[in-house]
């Protein structure tokens, strides 16, 4: 028997997963909250000779969360260049840092963070921590590392330089880190994944 039309749109409503899109602002003329970790991570500035490391982590870093970015990018590969080249960016623009945890001499974690004129600046694609070193404080400690450099520079306002994915009915970690740090929500828009 030949698929209707309306038999598509049940199959194709079936595999989407709505999620949610939300872009943060910070506000550091506000005092920022002390790192409650007590972790032994180190936090320092990322160096060109990181690259190396970085690559190896770029991806895994981010993942399950971001797994169907993964896929929609055409897989680890490809999301590994296009990351590498946002970390490339990063390491060689005076304006531009990326901050890195490492346990021993191991990258686990990065974040990024961008001065812009007229006092403004983002992170620059979020906080990413290895998954087997989550929930000890070092996504907080990278974010609060890369908020301090940014108002030591003399930014007050800070957004992400891309919005991050919650999920519709639970805020995922990101929202909840920036949340605890005194993340402001400026947008917060509901889409659908198409899942395969």
């Amino acid at each position: 028997m030949p698929k209707t039309s309306h038999s598509r749109l049940a199959l194709s409503s079936k595999n989407k997963l709505k999620v949610r899109n939300v872009g943060f602002l910070w506000d550091l003329g506000d005092p920022l909250p002390k790192s409650r970790s007590k972790s032994k991570i180190t936090i320092r500035v990322g160096i060109p000779e990181d690259r190396r490391r970085l690559r190896k982590i770029v991806v895994e870093a981010y993942l399950p969360e971001w797994s169907w970015w993964v896929r929609k990018i055409g897989g680890k590969e490809r999301a590994r260049a296009d990351l590498m080249s946002y970390v490339n960016e990063f390491l060689r623009d005076d304006k531009k840092r990326i901050f890195v945890a490492e346990d021993s001499a191991t990258i686990i974690g990065f974040c990024g963070a961008a001065k812009y004129d007229r006092g403004t600046g983002t992170i620059g694609y979020g906080v990413a921590v290895l998954p087997g070193f989550r929930k000890r404080g070092i996504g907080s400690m990278l974010l609060l590392a890369a908020l301090g450099w940014l108002k030591k520079s003399g930014v007050r306002f800070v957004t992400l330089e891309e919005e991050t994915f919650s999920f519709v009915k639970q805020d995922s970690p990101a929202v909840f880190l920036y949340k605890s740090l005194g993340g402001r929500i400026i947008s917060d828009q509901i889409f659908s994944l198409v899942q395969v």
